[in-house]
């Protein structure tokens, strides 16, 4: 059964502006340590950025919590199979709130293009990732 769907569209020139603003600070702030690691290898780390930014937000608004309750952005990470899929993260206050809710299952989406990046994501209870 679904929990809960997000969405979140991120103009990737927003993202590039933060960077000139705040530098790799502002990376630091919202990326888990494996996203950090990832993203310092990135070719375009406005748009790695981005992908990632709409990534946490769209899980925040599928959780219905928004970024209340101890829930942080670096608390929320993506990953990726041997396939390339990508695959949500937790830690902190986002994984116990997965657990209090019985959130067994999570999906997610994203792509971008030159100006915008897009994820979408779905939270699921009594169901196993496939």
């Amino acid at each position: 059964m679904i929990f809960g769907i997000g969405t979140d569209i991120v103009c990737i020139s927003r993202m590039q502006k933060n960077l000139e603003r705040y530098g790799e600070k502002f990376a630091e702030r919202i990326l888990t340590s494996d996203e950090l690691s990832e993203y310092r290898k990135a070719v375009s780390k406005p748009h790695f950025l981005a992908k990632r930014f709409a990534a946490k937000e769209a899980t925040a608004k599928a959780m219905g919590t928004g970024l209340a309750n101890g829930i942080q952005l670096s608390q929320i990470g993506v990953t990726h199979n041997d396939m390339g899929k990508p695959l949500l993260v937790f830690s902190g206050s986002a994984k116990t709130f997965l657990t209090e809710h019985a959130i067994s299952s999570t999906y997610i989406s994203l792509a971008d293009e030159e100006e915008h990046a897009v994820a979408f994501v779905t939270l699921a209870v009594g169901q196993k990732n496939r």
